[in-house]
């Protein structure tokens, strides 16, 4: 998963994939910078709030090289976003905001 500097096991990948298409509905991929807390796990699935760049999709790749090294430049802080996650009947849902 490009959007993840880190190796996950099978249960947050799946959790992953409600983020992945949270961001995609509004036309950005979501990298993560790090986990927030309020971790939760049931059967199939784990997760927690995350923090990162909300990052619109005709400017992923170029936002991938700064990524991938570890050094996000300034111009990127506008997108940073906290995801954060909640339990709404059995079912869960993410939204994101700006900090």
């Amino acid at each position: 998963m490009r959007e993840l500097r880190t190796q996950e096991g099978k249960k947050f990948k799946k959790f992953f994939e409600i983020v992945r298409a949270k961001a995609f509905e509004v036309g950005c991929i979501f990298f993560v910078d790090c986990g927030e807390g309020t971790d939760f796990e049931n059967d199939d699935m784990e997760g927690e709030n995350l923090s990162g760049w909300l990052i619109p999709m005709d400017k992923a790749d170029r936002f991938q090289t700064d990524f991938d090294s570890n050094r996000v430049a300034d111009e990127w802080d506008s997108f940073e976003v906290f995801m954060r996650w909640k339990n709404v009947d059995g079912k869960i849902e993410v939204e994101f905001e700006k900090w």
